[in-house]
């Protein structure tokens, strides 16, 4: 008789629960959502319906493997693998030092619970700095701003409570994401209906009418890049009309007085010219957001991959702040955290130590370095990887993990990407296709895939609106020779006698830890029991974990940084309009397919059957009727950098002057292939040298000034 077994999906940072069926000969049949998910309540999208299909598909690699001399690959078993990579990595540090050896976790390396936290710490213990992922070249701005700025150890208010809530660049009715205090991935258009039904005013800022945008109150359709022109302005406008919460800033801000007078040139006249939008409709949503009382202001990964994003996120933290959109003594925080240790909760402010010039520092760019978030954890910046294996010297990158993650379609300016990948002495992939990065690989170590393996909804811990977990134990034991990405550098420290630690607590080379002993140093210390979960299928809402905020400490004296160092630069960067901006035509952003997760399932029929095979060019008709340009047609779309092909899509709900793409398509640099049937990629028309953040060194990867011409 087929058996049931619930699970959650792990192809984003959603994890909706499933419930897997599984046949008598130990293959899964079918998922379906759980529908007894008191938290979920049954929703599940397209794509995590395609986990059994991505687990039996024949492009799917069962074994790892290993290059030859002609460039031919055959496979090869774990031990044998994990034994010449450890030798290789040895040979290197023998040579060059442990800074020689990389990592860099790509998206999907998120959904391993155990990935993260022990890659890290491998490195710790190898001591190298040099560890990558890709929050830093799609929105480090939020580790670093909040670093600057301080953080209010109340909580801020959450969209379930929430009177108003302002999304700026995110529509997590696609990409199921959203920072805290956003537009919950779980159900969110069902989250949406519910918090519109109670009343909530809802304001998106989109150069799109997305998804999101389409069920807001006000949609405010900026031009690209001007974002922060934007908030300038919606706060120059709460300041001087004194819709701000006084009391709140008095006591716990500083630098107001400063602010107030960085956006003094930013009136209605002028803030409607540059972001394309009325003035009467931005006054409105300043209004509406200040009358609260309660409510949150959260951005995407939209502004912050475009112009000014560092700004752009302070300001957005300048909002909350000045509107005093926090919690405060008596009030309940509704989840502090499932898996977290429900430390007490203050009214009051960390001035926490800035996220930068503590660590280690890039080699060719030493004004970046290691962005360290408030829990101590560091990382480098990726847009700095490509130099750090180019250049020669002391610490050069000489190999490189690349964990679920494909650099050559992610990473900022294609081409120095794959002149990185061709240089390393050994490069690693895991993943469960060969991707454009795999093709490269010395060696690619095939993973178990989502129902293979344990797992418990860690990463999304914090972003739920209750205290919420869900732990699944592998719904099958595969048959195959394929690993969990983990098991990669516990069988490198195991070989290279590492002694990797996990909050005190040495993690035993010998005998190997289990998933679930793995996932208990991580937990250590949380309110939820692991055990419990383990031993309970299903996700569980524990009520009696919310918090209370208590009175101020005694001597309390922190206070929210409106005016912090950086800040006077970037506004006078924001009031300068470059000229080299001024000699291009159209501005071109990337945005999220609803059907695949950046370059990630592309090759799975039912989502290829939805998504088609181009990231079509959308462009409102004023436009193209402009330009002489029909619809479905091919055209060249251009920036300084470089060019890509293009196909036409026409589309009424793009803003007049913008060009809209998804991201991650294409062949790889230095191929060939017809535009209708694989697309272009984005990151070809960006220079990983140039319009790079100060602090963060995120490259302009959206928001492009590009001009068009027929192909």
């Amino acid at each position: 008789m087929p058996s049931e077994h619930k699970t959650f999906c792990r192809y984003c940072h959603a994890y909706c629960p499933m419930i897997a069926t599984v046949g008598d000969e130990g293959k899964v049949l079918s998922v379906k959502p759980d529908t007894s998910n008191e938290m979920y309540g049954g929703y599940t999208c397209i794509k995590g319906r395609q986990l059994v299909e991505q687990m039996y598909q024949s492009e799917r690699l069962t074994s790892h493997q290993k290059r030859q001399e002609n460039g031919a690959y055959v496979a090869v078993d774990t031990e044998t693998a994990l034994d010449e990579i450890a030798a290789k990595v040895q040979e290197i540090i023998a040579t060059h030092g442990p800074r020689a050896i990389a990592t860099y976790n790509g998206t999907v390396a998120f959904q391993n619970s155990a990935q993260l936290v022990y890659s890290r710490e491998w490195h710790n213990a190898l001591q190298s700095p040099s560890y990558y992922t890709s929050v830093t070249i799609d929105q480090p701005a939020k580790v670093f701003v909040g670093s600057r700025m301080g953080y209010w150890t109340g909580g801020s208010h959450s969209f379930h409570d929430s009177d108003v809530a302002l999304i700026i660049g995110n529509n997590p009715l696609v990409s199921h994401y959203a920072s805290p205090g956003g537009v919950p991935s779980i159900s969110p258009a069902d989250q949406i209906r519910r918090a519109k039904k109670r009343g909530m005013k809802l304001i998106a800022v989109d150069p799109r009418q997305s998804e999101l945008a389409r069920r807001s109150d006000i949609h405010l359709q900026v031009r690209p890049g001007q974002d922060a022109t934007l908030l300038a302005g919606m706060i120059r406008l709460i300041l001087d009309e004194e819709l701000h919460d006084g009391d709140f800033c008095d006591r716990y801000t500083s630098g107001l007085d400063e602010l107030r007078e960085e956006v003094e040139p930013y009136n209605l006249t002028l803030v409607a010219e540059r972001t394309g939008i009325a003035a009467e409709l931005i006054a409105h949503a300043a209004r509406t957001f200040a009358a609260g009382p309660r409510g949150v202001a959260v951005t995407g990964t939209g502004p912050e991959m475009s112009a000014h994003p560092n700004l752009t996120q302070h300001l957005t933290a300048s909002l909350n702040a000045i509107c005093g959109r926090f919690y405060r003594a008596g009030d309940t925080l509704a989840n502090s955290g499932a898996l977290s240790s429900g430390s007490p909760r203050f009214e009051g402010v960390f001035e926490a130590p800035v996220a930068w010039d503590r660590g280690t520092r890039c080699r060719v760019r030493p004004e970046f370095g290691e962005l360290t978030s408030p829990t101590g954890v560091s990382e480098m910046p990726t847009s700095q990887l490509a130099d750090e294996i180019l250049t020669p010297g002391d610490g050069q990158v000489r190999a490189l993990f690349v964990i679920a993650g494909n650099p050559l379609m992610a990473w900022p300016d294609q081409e120095k990407a794959l002149e990185a990948m061709q240089a390393l002495d050994l490069l690693v992939c895991i993943d469960p296709y060969m991707s454009a990065t795999a093709e490269l690989a010395d060696y690619v170590l095939a993973p178990k895939l989502t129902l293979e393996r344990e797992d418990v909804t860690l990463l999304a811990d914090p972003w739920y609106e209750k205290p919420y977990s869900q732990y699944s134990r592998a719904v099958v034991e595969t048959d195959h020779d394929v690993i969990e990405e983990w098991e990669l550098y516990w069988g490198l420290a195991s070989r290279l006698g590492l002694e990797v630690m996990i909050k005190g607590q040495v993690i035993p080379n010998e005998p190997k830890p289990s998933k679930f002993d793995l996932l208990q140093a991580i937990t250590a210390g949380s309110q939820a029991d692991l055990q419990f979960l383990r031993d309970n299928p299903g996700g569980h809402i524990f009520e009696d974990l919310s918090t209370v905020v208590q009175s101020p400490r005694e001597n309390a004296a922190g206070r929210l940084k409106l005016h912090p160092v950086g800040v006077a630069k970037e506004f006078s960067d924001l009031a300068e309009e470059t000229q080299a901006d001024a000699d291009f035509s159209h501005i071109l952003i990337g945005f999220r397919s609803k059907y695949v997760l950046n370059s990630f399932g592309r090759n799975l029929p039912a989502l290829k059957a939805k998504s088609g095979t181009t990231n079509h060019a959308n462009m409102h008709p004023e436009d193209l009727q402009a330009l002489g340009i029909v619809d479905d047609s091919e055209i060249v779309v251009r920036s300084k950098h470089g060019e890509i092909p293009a196909v036409v899509k026409e589309n009424n709900r793009i803003k007049p002057g913008v060009i809209a793409m998804h991201h991650c398509w294409g062949p790889p640099p230095g191929q060939q292939a017809p535009v209708r049937e694989t697309g272009s990629n984005l990151n070809a028309l960006v220079n990983g040298d140039e319009d790079l953040q100060p602090f963060t060194g995120m490259a302009r990867m959206s928001g492009i000034p590009v001009n068009i011409r027929r192909a």
